[in-house]
């Protein structure tokens, strides 16, 4: 449980919460729990104060904020108080909550719990069939990951679930599978039965060797360049109808998993 979060548990009214994630909670409160001591996220880029009134209400408190967003009347906001560098500008969030205001009201808090393996670490929107659908909670790894999705129930209950197994992206016309820890070659699979065609990377350095020629090899004719340090970033490109899409994948095995994706709407 977040630092402080016990002494925070005044229930909130009018706002039903439930958690469907292992390792997280979710739970009415009234009052931001005490920052830690130190609770200072400029070494990892988090130097400026929340922009919304509940975002200010969050740093006033101590907290380092790490994101804000809106849901429905609801707003945001993603906090943490531990931050840790780490090679190639990463950055782990540690003692990571969300919370949910309306206006300047605290209504309930997302929190790890205790022993809990990973952090919260900050919020982005959630697309799904071309409409807002919620929220996305990332972890706080050096190699962050989405771990949960915020979203409304048919009863009105805000929940955190499991990812979808779809998003889209571009107003719907971008249909995106969970790729997210796949490898590779699984990873293509689902994106060309969706639509996405791979675009053959530059194979100028095929004759030397190294990472991308191997995959070219394999059949990955898509990658476009692979680093050789830090976490042994390879990026890889496609294009489908609604724009282009660059994926990226994590590790040095011959087969490395996906990592992170985003699409450029109308490009290419």
């Amino acid at each position: 449980m977040a630092m402080g979060l016990q002494g925070a548990m005044a229930q909130a009214p009018g706002l039903r919460v439930q958690s469907q994630v292992e390792g997280l909670a979710f739970s009415p409160l009234s009052s931001l729990p005490r920052a830690p001591a130190g609770a200072d996220g400029r070494l990892c880029g988090f130097s400026k104060p929340g922009e919304t009134p509940a975002g200010r209400l969050v740093s006033r408190a101590g907290w380092a904020v790490t994101g804000e967003e809106r849901l429905g009347r609801l707003q945001a906001v993603s906090f943490a108080g531990e931050f840790e560098s780490g090679t190639s500008g990463s950055c782990a969030i540690r003692q990571g909550n969300v919370a949910l205001f309306e206006g300047e009201q605290l209504l309930a808090i997302a929190y790890a719990r205790p022993g809990a393996r990973r952090s919260i670490g900050g919020v982005l929107p959630l697309e799904i069939a071309g409409q807002p659908a919620g929220l996305r909670l990332w972890d706080g790894d050096f190699l962050s990951q989405p771990l949960a999705d915020l979203r409304a129930q048919p009863d009105g209950t805000l929940a955190l679930l499991p990812l979808a197994a779809e998003e889209t992206r571009c107003q719907g016309r971008a249909v995106l599978p969970n790729l997210y820890g796949r490898p590779i070659t699984e990873a293509r699979r689902l994106l060309q039965q969706r639509g996405w065609t791979p675009i053959p990377g530059d194979r100028a350095n095929d004759g030397v060797g190294g990472r991308e020629a191997a995959l070219v090899k394999a059949g990955v004719v898509e990658v476009d360049s692979c680093s050789g340090t830090g976490f042994g970033y390879c990026r890889f490109g496609y294009r489908g109808a609604a724009g282009l899409l660059d994926v990226t994948t994590v590790g040095d095995n011959t087969v490395p998993t996906v990592s992170d994706y985003g699409v450029r709407c109308g490009g290419g």
